[in-house]
């Protein structure tokens, strides 16, 4: 499917048998519903509205309609009592895609005049309870929302279902790149080939002498052009200068990028502290290679943290952004986490006019090392916590987990790296901990803007991957 906007086929369900009841003007009125009901999903998806299912000649038109389009998300609107059979009939023509049903209401008072017709008009609850049992009873699983559509709020979790069935649909086949095993002693955050294809994904191992040779091709003209793009790649207001660390995670960051588009990768990690990274002939750590990349939507993690680089895929394709770090001490008085990684950052999360800095890795923590680390601010707000683990005491695929919480006013310690004040909803923030360590949690997670958690488990719904919703209240 598309790494941009996900196509999105709309069918509206209508009921034949009660249109001489409800009148001449049914029809009409219906695709109104319709029309209501997806008209703000243009703005995250490509979407394809295929009107009303009201008879054969309906089945067989939106049967060779969904055939040809293969949307990435089937989207059904039952503007009244739907029969079932033929709108799942339809449904079967695009087997891989995970089905939104939108039940949504117009009607909101009911008054002394509420009669027959407007039962039958207003019968959206029947028609969705219709067809998400028979999806059911084949095997297949919807995820669906009831709301007014006077409700804006009701919209905004419509859109946010469809791009949570759009970020499910790419997890079939995610194609996750690994630059170097993980960090010694570091077993719990890899994967091999079996884990990967246990939850329907795929290992792409990329050899260290393949990686050389890539990494030794980048021209100086190519690092030239990746310095001087850095303004419109980097945060608005980043300040860095050129140096010779500068360049040389430039060097790093080219090659990442040329390697990804060729290998069509959805995520990765970069082992960059060894052979990948820093011990390469002119090599360096990877946080500008592993931010420029995450900053475009293919989020790469580091120290070979497969699980995390998953976790970032399915946080950024929802928020927006998203960050790798830790959930490192607990301020008592703020009740609040400070997160903090090793330098990596993700543009996306800058707020505007805030701060953000490119600046040589010694400077981080006195070790010295070739290259450059990230510091920037987080834009306040919501924010979610995702992460992925190998939980074999639940299942052999993948264990989502997701914490809400909000990001507080910018971090203002003597770090040098990206930092965020994080509090979670549910508090204690030793609580929230306590839980999110039982749940599985590796010590890396994916902190992403917006409240997220139910959108990741209708991630984990339509991918068939467990989840967990940790210290939410």
């Amino acid at each position: 499917m598309s790494k941009s906007r996900p196509r999105i086929a709309a069918i509206g369900g209508f009921m034949e048998y009660f249109e001489p009841i409800m009148g001449p003007d049914s029809r009409r009125d219906r695709n109104a519903h319709l029309d209501h009901t997806i008209e703000r999903l243009g703005t995250v998806a490509e979407l394809h509205n295929l009107g009303l299912l009201v008879d054969a000649a309906d089945e067989a038109r939106l049967t060779e309609a969904v055939s040809r389009l293969s949307p990435d998300v089937l989207l059904v609107v039952p503007t009244m009592a739907t029969p079932p059979g033929p709108m799942v009939r339809i449904l079967e023509a695009a087997p891989k895609a995970p089905v939104v049903i939108a039940c949504a209401h117009g009607l909101e008072d009911i008054d002394a005049g509420y009669g027959m017709a407007e039962l039958c008009r207003h019968s959206a609850n029947v028609g969705a309870s219709m067809v998400e049992s028979l999806l059911r009873r084949r095997g297949r699983e919807p995820v669906t929302l009831v709301g007014f559509l006077s409700d804006p709020g009701f919209h905004e979790r419509l859109q946010l279902a469809a791009r949570a069935a759009a970020t499910a649909r790419r997890l079939d086949g995610l194609r996750i790149a690994r630059l170097g095993v993980p960090m010694p002693g570091y077993d719990h955050v890899g994967l091999d080939a079996g884990e990967a294809e246990a939850s329907s994904m795929e290992l792409v191992d990329i050899p260290l002498d393949r990686w050389e040779a890539r990494f030794a091709a980048v021209s100086s003209d190519a690092i030239d052009a990746f310095i001087a793009g850095l303004p419109q790649r980097a945060a608005a207001g980043t300040q860095w200068q050129r140096d010779a660390d500068l360049e040389r995670a430039a060097r790093l960051a080219v090659a990442l990028a040329d390697l990804a588009a060729e290998e069509n990768v959805d995520c990765g990690s970069l082992t960059c502290r060894g052979p990948f990274g820093v011990g390469l002939d002119g090599g360096a750590i990877g946080c500008l290679a592993t931010t420029a990349m995450t900053s475009i939507g293919i989020p790469f993690s580091a120290t070979g943290d497969l699980v995390t680089a998953v976790a970032m895929f399915i946080g950024r394709s929802l928020g927006g952004a998203t960050l790798y770090c830790e959930l490192d001490a607990i301020d008592r008085a703020r009740d609040a986490f400070l997160v903090a990684n090793t330098g990596e950052g993700d543009w996306d999360w800058v707020p505007e006019n805030g701060y953000s800095v490119i600046r040589p890795a010694r400077d981080h923590s006195g070790r010295d090392v070739p290259g450059v680390v990230l510091q920037h601010d987080l834009r306040p707000g919501p924010a979610t916590m995702v992460a992925a683990t190998l939980d074999r005491t639940h299942s052999e695929r993948l264990t989502l987990l997701a914490m809400q919480g909000g990001i507080g006013k910018p971090a203002r310690t003597s770090l040098k790296i990206t930092q965020a004040w994080f509090q979670t909803a549910r508090r204690p923030a030793a609580t929230a901990m306590e839980h999110w360590i039982g749940a599985g949690a590796t010590h890396h997670g994916a902190l992403s803007a917006g409240h997220l958690a139910e959108a990741v488990g209708w991630v984990g719904r339509f991918a068939r991957l467990p989840t967990r919703i940790v210290a939410d209240d």
